[in-house]
């Protein structure tokens, strides 16, 4: 059964106070003159980034996407929380601690802190402390954390266009 509340008790989203406060950093990174930093934040949960253009998408730490020949793409910034078998492809690709993909990982900048099994491809990849890469790495620039495990080979291509990630 459903009853109405009174128009005087009524609230609109903007009354609404999200209670996570690394979802009120995440819009605050999001909004135009908002986060400071501009980047990558180290907190424990989700590494919210500052877009230029404001489209960031999350494929959350509950989602699991399955397919043959399944290619994600975005023009924007993908953040993988959950765990994705098949290719990712995008600007920029951050791949969380608890994140997880079988396939390639491809995108202007590649940043990794969790676990891929296939080749990451990218003009900047960053492998953090906690990223565990089984597969092949193509760059420009590569940055290493101590404490990454990367089994595989590292490669820089002669031709930098091989890395551009194609978004169509």
């Amino acid at each position: 059964m459903f009853t109405r509340q009174p128009a005087s008790n009524a609230k609109t989203i903007g009354d609404i106070k999200p209670v996570d406060k690394t979802f009120d950093r995440t819009l605050d990174a999001l909004r135009p003159g908002g986060d400071a930093s501009g980047g990558i934040h180290t907190g424990a949960a989700t590494r919210p980034v500052s877009r230029q253009d404001g489209t960031l998408s999350i494929i959350g730490n509950d989602l699991t996407i399955v397919g043959q020949g399944l290619r994600i793409i975005t023009r924007g910034t993908l953040q993988v929380e959950g765990k994705v078998e098949g290719d990712v492809v995008g600007n920029e690709v951050i791949i969380g601690e608890k994140g997880q993909v079988t396939g390639v990982v491809s995108g202007q900048t590649v940043v990794v802190h969790g676990a891929v099994a296939g080749t990451v491809k990218g003009v900047n990849v960053v492998l953090s402390s906690t990223a565990r890469v089984d597969g092949d790495v193509l760059h420009n620039q590569l940055s290493v954390e101590q404490g990454a495990h990367l089994d595989g080979r590292v490669r820089r291509p002669a031709d930098p266009s091989e890395l551009a990630p194609v978004l169509e």
